[in-house]
């Protein structure tokens, strides 16, 4: 029986769940339009009635991505249950993080850079409405008074770096499984969303003491040696 079961009508929708399966078992290089077709037990021209090549395809895996997680962005914001911006940019991030780490195949998808390079009409329209969707949320918490002074083109990179690295690094990195390996998935989730945008009622800590900690450690590693 096809790995994805294949309804009339539905042709297009079923390439796109069997290329996530493909991609989450497998990597995106064993991706084919042919394997598709015989995985879902169609022609192997079929696919291409609906993408052109392997690069259209990823192309739509990634905007499905980005759909997606801003979907999954704007339902953590109102699972929250606050009107307060600090809380409902943590609740987005937290929300996109999840997201990230259950859905493999289109996180991949949305970063990989043959989908990056001469990016579609449809794919650059997902991505900006996804960048407004954060930015207007980072712009509520400037007004409130976090940041106020950061320009948000930089604000809005260094919000999203982290968890996006952090999913990338949990994804696919050794290293990602070296530095976090006692941590449950949430617990991660919270702390590392919590260091970008604190809660309201978290302790903002000082960056002149992070300062003065990471000077005196490179003290000791310049005396000492690892």
């Amino acid at each position: 029986m096809p790995a994805t079961a294949y309804h009339h009508g539905n042709l297009s929708e079923a390439i796109l769940i069997e290329a996530a399966e493909i991609i989450d078992k497998e990597g995106i290089e064993a991706l084919s339009l042919r394997g598709i077709a015989r995985a879902i037990g169609v022609s192997h021209s079929a696919p291409n009635r609906h993408f052109a090549n392997k690069k259209a395809l990823l192309e739509a895996l990634a905007s499905k991505g980005w759909h997606e997680a801003r979907d999954a962005t704007l339902a953590a914001a109102e699972q929250c249950g606050s009107d307060n911006p600090h809380r409902r940019l943590n609740a987005m991030g937290r929300g996109f993080l999840r997201w990230a780490l259950n859905n493999r195949a289109l996180f991949r998808a949305i970063y990989h850079p043959d989908v990056s390079r001469q990016a579609s009409d449809s794919l650059r329209n997902a991505v900006e409405t996804f960048a407004e969707t954060v930015q207007s949320a980072i712009q509520a918490t400037q007004r409130d008074g976090r940041h106020s002074q950061v320009p948000l083109p930089v604000l809005a990179l260094f919000t999203n770096a982290v968890p996006t690295g952090a999913a990338m690094l949990l994804l696919d990195s050794v290293l990602g499984e070296a530095m976090s390996p006692d941590l449950e998935r949430e617990e991660l989730v919270a702390q590392l969303i919590d260091l970008v945008v604190p809660l309201p009622n978290q302790e903002k800590p000082n960056p002149m003491d992070d300062w003065r900690l990471m000077r005196r450690a490179l003290c000791r590693i310049g005396h000492h040696g690892f």
